[in-house]
């Protein structure tokens, strides 16, 4: 049904949202510029000679200015807008702000009769131009069904937040913090990688596979990858003000916001270096300048192909063994056995017992399964351990042989990794560093991502071994930097799940019910793999990885290594590897990571169980 519905505010998103109206309702528009509003009445759209004007013909105003308190002087200063409007007017307020900033506004507007919702919108012009901007609406139950046709009208993305007004404020902010926090966190990381020489695409192929994946991920850096111009379309000093804004609700909840002040604190710093009208792009700018490093690559991009097998080698014809049969190592055993014989070796007699008892072949000793198997695979604790299980006394070197292959899915040190790299190589053994992504349960589930450095030969050779574990594998170059894309990987992911607990505690100690946060983010431009594992089942203290903190703090500590030997600064990432010593400290170093939610529960005094 057609409507008559006003719009003021015109500039470059109330524009584009007001074209999508156009679509399917009378509109009758107005704005401080002239040029805005012809712009708009070519297009169908009627024009108010005042604000005054268009709301007294106008059952329902929309109001998209650049802030509350122009929100506030359109409505009681100097205009005199309020006077305009009488009892059983709708004000829809698409302005971004802070949530007690529009319920002052609208219980001021309720003593005249006049009901007001608050909608603000998530994501760039460009997607408001697509009718896919997120928007987030809160009020009554009666005002958001009268409000709905028209929003939808705008967007297929409409979210309900909740029943008081200012609730989509503060689910905006909450958005606001994941999405500017993963950006810069993620750039951070990558900068690190690309300063190390891994290329852009093997990167972005790695968190996009991995555990790392966001918004970021797979918009900007596939974009940049793919040798496209970054499709941000925000001004810096915008995210800017919604950081300060969600620190300052932070602060008025008694919620701790550790790591919306690290990205705040680098967002400042790009404002104060590059200006006000620098764009949300200039991020990469501001990162690749910290780092002294390139995130862009230099030249075009090419299209890479991973090595083939060989056709003289029959992949069912090479005999493989597996080395290190922990939680991970087990899982990615049970993966292999699914397709081929497997002989294996554990220094755990118990775990071993196991395997036999399943029907799998059990060496004798790291020598004889070495001796008898083309693949060695090892997962071990740590790259120490795995060199001295490839290298060491009675280690495997005892049954190598020249043509054969050891396969390091242990997540390790990239240095050891090319020390042993270069020690197997006198022997004519090749070495692929294969550390996965995405825990034991991704193994399971052959989901897990698979990050491969090594020589071109030795990977097509070992390659369709490796894809009947996952499909899930990037070829990432040379000897090594499997290793760090792993690394890479773990501190975008660690990131992105740590900002998810610090956006979930600000959001219950507010009051938005987390089923509504999940909903929203997990949609919109704050989504990342962190907040589509966790969010949805936050409130009901469900298990959803299977990894201790003692390792990721391992991971950590190693990328932060990384970052001190290449000179980046990855602020992000060393705060979040802190936290992360914190919970291993308080909560025992082989507590599950999702324990993480317990320390924030502390930190917040608030409780996810039921929110």
């Amino acid at each position: 049904m057609s409507m008559n519905i006003g719009y003021i505010g015109l500039g470059s998103m109330g524009s584009a949202l007001a074209r999508q109206l156009l679509r399917t309702h009378e509109v009758t528009v107005w704005d401080s510029s002239g040029a805005a509003m012809e712009a708009l009445e070519k297009l169908g759209a009627s024009v108010a000679n005042s604000a005054a004007e268009l709301a007294r013909q106008c059952d329902t105003v929309l109001l998209c200015l650049p802030s509350i308190s122009d929100v506030c002087e359109l409505l009681f200063g100097s205009s005199g807008l309020e006077e305009a409007l009488c009892a059983g007017k709708l004000i829809i307020d698409l302005t971004s702000g802070m949530p007690g900033e529009i319920r002052d506004i609208a219980t001021q507007m309720a003593a005249r009769g006049v009901a007001v919702i608050d909608a603000p919108v998530s994501g760039d012009v460009i997607d408001a131009d697509a009718g896919s901007i997120s928007i987030l609406v809160s009020g009554s139950d009666t005002d958001c069904e009268r409000a709905l046709p028209i929003l939808s009208a705008m967007s297929s993305k409409v979210f309900r937040c909740g029943g008081r007004v200012g609730d989509g404020q503060a689910m905006n902010l909450v958005n606001n913090l994941l999405s500017a926090g993963c950006r810069v966190a993620t750039l951070e990381v990558v900068a690190m990688g690309r300063k190390m020489g891994l290329s852009l695409a093997a990167l972005t192929d790695t968190i996009n596979k991995g555990s790392g994946r966001n918004h970021t991920s797979k918009v900007t850096l596939q974009a940049l990858a793919d040798g496209n111009a970054s499709p941000t379309h925000l001004a810096m000093a915008l995210m800017l003000r919604d950081l300060n804004r969600i620190i300052q609700l932070g602060m008025e909840f008694n919620a701790p916001t550790p790591l919306a002040n690290v990205v705040r604190g680098l967002l400042q710093i790009g404002v104060n270096m590059l200006g006000e009208n620098a764009q949300g792009e200039n991020v990469n700018d501001l990162i690749e300048t910290m780092a002294a490093s390139r995130i862009r690559e230099s030249t075009s991009p090419e299209i890479s192909q991973y090595p083939k097998a060989s056709p003289s080698v029959g992949t069912k014809q090479l005999r493989v063994g597996y080395v290190g049969l922990g939680t991970m190592g087990g899982a990615l055993a049970r993966r292999l056995l699914l397709s081929r014989e497997l002989r294996v070796f554990d220094a755990r007699a118990e775990t071993l017992s196991a395997f036999e008892s399943e029907g799998v072949e059990i060496a004798a000793d790291l020598p004889s399964l070495a001796s008898e198997c083309d693949v060695i695979f090892v997962c071990v604790p740590t790259s120490a351990i795995a060199r001295e299980v490839i290298l060491g006394i009675g280690g495997l070197v005892d049954g190598l042989s020249p043509g054969k292959v050891v396969v390091d899915q242990t997540t390790g040190d990239p240095t050891v990794t090319v020390k042993i790299a270069s020690d197997l190589r006198k022997f004519g053994v090749d070495l692929i560093d294969a550390p996965v992504a995405g825990g034991a349960r991704g193994a399971v589930a052959g989901t897990i991502a698979i990050m491969c450095g090594g020589s071109t030969d030795a990977f097509g050779k070992v390659r369709p071994i490796l894809e009947s574990i996952s499909p899930n594998i990037v070829y990432c170059g040379k000897s090594g930097n499997g290793h760090i894309a792993k690394l890479i990987n773990n501190s975008v992911s660690t990131c992105a799940c740590l900002l998810t607990y610090e956006a979930a505690a600000i959001a219950v100690k507010y009051g938005l019910k987390l089923a509504d946060v999940s909903a929203v983010i997990n949609k919109s431009t704050g989504w990342s793999g962190a907040s589509e594992r966790i969010l949805p089942t936050l409130s009901e203290a469900k298990a959803t990885a299977d990894f201790q903190l003692q390792l990721m703090v391992k991971d950590l500590r190693l990328a932060g290594m990384m970052a001190v030997a290449y000179g980046v600064p990855m602020l992000v990432a060393r705060t979040v590897c802190s936290l992360y010593e914190m919970g291993a400290h308080e909560l025992g170093n082989t507590a599950n990571i999702d324990s993480m939610a317990r320390l924030y529960e502390t930190m917040a005094d608030v409780n996810f169980t039921g929110a």
